[in-house]
């Protein structure tokens, strides 16, 4: 199984936040999207960071040429 990507992530995330957001939405079926966009929330944090860390090593690397 493969990973998802960031904008899927990011998707899932935003859906999560707009049916919280609806007044249909029940308390319980809310906090298990609130749980779901934690967790993509997490998921999208990790990889950003992925991403500054190579950003970081790539500036690193050109400074020292």
């Amino acid at each position: 199984m493969s990973e998802k990507s960031f904008t899927e992530s990011m998707a899932i995330l935003q859906n999560a936040a707009t049916e919280i957001s609806k007044q249909s939405t029940g308390l319980e079926e809310s906090l298990k999207l609130f749980e779901e966009g934690m967790k993509e929330a997490e998921y999208c944090r990790k990889i950003l960071d992925s991403a500054e860390q190579h950003i970081t090593i790539y500036e690193k690397g050109m400074e020292d040429a």
